[in-house]
């Protein structure tokens, strides 16, 4: 009888065992699946974010930037100018002196830079602040249109109004008020 009650125990034992080695497979299974779906969430979440961030970069420039005469868009030289650069042209003055806040899309990069207005500088002065496969601007009846294709080329396309469109036309880059003319505001 002695030897049947110890079988019983070893018995129970393998039984406690293998309910422990179920539960502890069923824990780490269960850890694996929410890892992967974290990860997963954060994939899509990043894609998104990047997606976005140039034309949300570029829209909140031009809202801090909007007033009379002050945004155009057209060459990187010259808004009136098509010189193979498709250039958003930001001006402000600052300290009594027009300046004009150039982002681009220049090999591979969006660029930004800041310069006195009318200064003939080449593209690559500017600093790169995002890699892109594309940055384009296009401005008609006060409405620019930002078209930027990311490094997945994936095109995310937004449209900012502007506000004070005293002085803007339908056409890029024409019937801005010049840096420095005697607008009432800036540029």
């Amino acid at each position: 009888m002695r030897r049947a009650k110890g079988q019983q125990h070893n018995i129970e034992g393998a039984f406690v065992l293998v309910l422990f080695a179920v539960f502890a497979i069923t824990v780490i299974a269960v850890l694996a699946l929410g890892a992967n779906s974290y990860r997963r969430l954060v994939e899509r979440d990043n894609d998104a974010y990047n997606k976005r961030i140039i034309t949300s970069y570029v829209a909140a420039k031009i809202r801090s930037a909007d007033a009379v005469g002050s945004v155009a868009v057209g060459g990187f030289s010259d808004p009136k100018v098509d010189d193979g650069v498709n250039t958003l042209h930001l001006y402000r003055e600052i300290e009594g002196d027009i300046y004009d806040q150039r982002i681009y899309y220049y090999e591979g990069q969006v660029y930004e830079i800041l310069t006195i207005a009318n200064n003939n500088i080449e593209p690559e002065a500017g600093s790169p602040i995002l890699d892109a496969n594309g940055l384009e601007f296009e401005m008609s009846d006060g409405l620019v249109t930002i078209k930027a294709t990311d490094t997945d080329d994936r095109v995310n396309h937004t449209s900012v109004a502007v506000r004070s469109i005293a002085g803007v036309s339908g056409r890029a880059g024409t019937d801005i008020n010049e840096p420095g003319a005697d607008s009432g505001g800036v540029g």
